[in-house]
């Protein structure tokens, strides 16, 4: 996104990535919010449509229609970031097809392999180069590891969602022509990836679908950050930006960055083309997106709790109106700021009392 927002604008740009054409560790699941962002792609892949989903805990479940087909769609991965790569090419972008294992600066930029330019945008996710030397790595408080399998030979239009509370995290199901993308997730310093796989497992085991069915197993781990890590968050700095995973843009709830993504290169590109820049997207990312990923950190510790989820199913298979509040969390149209009023807005009172006055809907202590 960063590329193609520069390279449109005539900037001469790098890309600097070996590993396209490539299936990337993640669910694929694309949100309302985020669609806009490929509704221009050269070769538009076409997203699976989701008719419902299905919310699991403890036992109880909720169905939730989808009525709106393009709140929510399911990308494979390999197609929606070819897409987005081509267009970036196609406006200009030079793409560079070898891994950046090493990163030099000097008075007049930065030397990356065969690539020299006064700034760099680090896109490298979690784990990659260029955040552990322009800041810091993120620490293993600060992930989640998810682990799960591509299911081969399934077609559905449905999502799962299981909560889970040892470890405490959820599990999805997630429809891609041809195959399902199942995983689960969890604060890495509570679980580990043995764990999180066995979670996946055991779900498939009780799942008819995928009886007998060949499975390929992935694992990565996703930025978590609690709300006090966000305030501590460097975005960019002297002649550097970080953008998507690299940046700690993940909601802590839903572990949702794609959205955060794109809109995290496109603040970038805006940035770099303008003056004082670093300063510029700092400050864009701090006043747009950092608001959002606070709210949910301070949300989260109650929000896997058995108490917490067991209500949330029975509202959702109570009431029609809680019903449409979850649809635009899903679609991300719904923020968490304004939740609890929009929630009390619908009238539902009894329920309503029970799930924000929980005990596990508190605001717990930061670390």
């Amino acid at each position: 996104m960063a590329a193609w927002t520069l390279a449109k604008r005539g900037a001469r740009v790098a890309l600097v990535d070996p590993s396209h054409p490539r299936e990337k560790p993640c669910g694929g699941g694309v949100t309302g919010r985020a669609l806009e962002f490929a509704a221009d792609l050269p070769h538009p892949t076409p997203g699976q449509s989701i008719e419902h989903i299905i919310f699991e805990a403890a036992g109880r479940s909720a169905t939730v229609a989808m009525p709106d087909r393009d709140a929510l769609k399911v990308f494979p991965r390999e197609r929606l970031d070819a897409a987005l790569l081509e267009r970036a090419v196609g406006a200009g972008a030079v793409p560079i097809a070898e891994r950046a294992a090493h990163l030099s600066r000097d008075g007049s930029g930065w030397t990356i392999g065969q690539a020299r330019a006064p700034w760099l945008i680090g896109a490298d996710g979690a784990g990659g180069i260029v955040r552990k030397q322009v800041f810091r790595a993120f620490e293993r408080r600060q992930l989640s590891l998810a682990a799960g399998s591509y299911v081969d030979g399934i077609e559905t239009t449905e999502i799962v969602i299981r909560f889970v509370d040892r470890p405490r995290g959820y599990l999805w199901s997630f429809p891609r022509p041809g195959h399902l993308a199942v995983g689960a997730c969890a604060q890495a310093d509570e679980t580990t990836t043995a764990t999180m796989h066995a979670v996946t497992d055991k779900w498939l085991d009780e799942y008819p679908p995928a009886a007998g069915l060949p499975r390929r197993r992935y694992a990565w781990p996703i930025p978590s950050l609690s709300a006090a890590d966000v305030d501590r968050e460097r975005p960019a700095g002297a002649g550097w930006m970080l953008v998507g995973d690299a940046a700690g843009l993940v909601d802590p709830i839903t572990r949702e960055g794609i959205f955060f993504a794109l809109r995290s290169g496109q603040l970038a590109a805006a940035a770099v083309m303008g003056s004082s820049a670093s300063q510029r997207y700092a400050e864009a990312v701090r006043d747009e997106l950092h608001p959002e990923l606070r709210r949910a950190a301070r949300l989260k510790a109650g929000f896997f709790r058995p108490r917490f989820t067991g209500l949330l199913i029975d509202a959702l298979k109570q009431s029609s109106a809680i019903r449409e509040v979850m649809i635009d969390l899903v679609a991300g149209r719904q923020p968490y700021a304004g939740l609890k009023r929009r929630l009390l807005a619908t009238f539902e009172v009894g329920l309503m009392l029970r799930l924000i006055t929980s005990p596990d809907t508190r605001r717990a202590p930061e670390r």
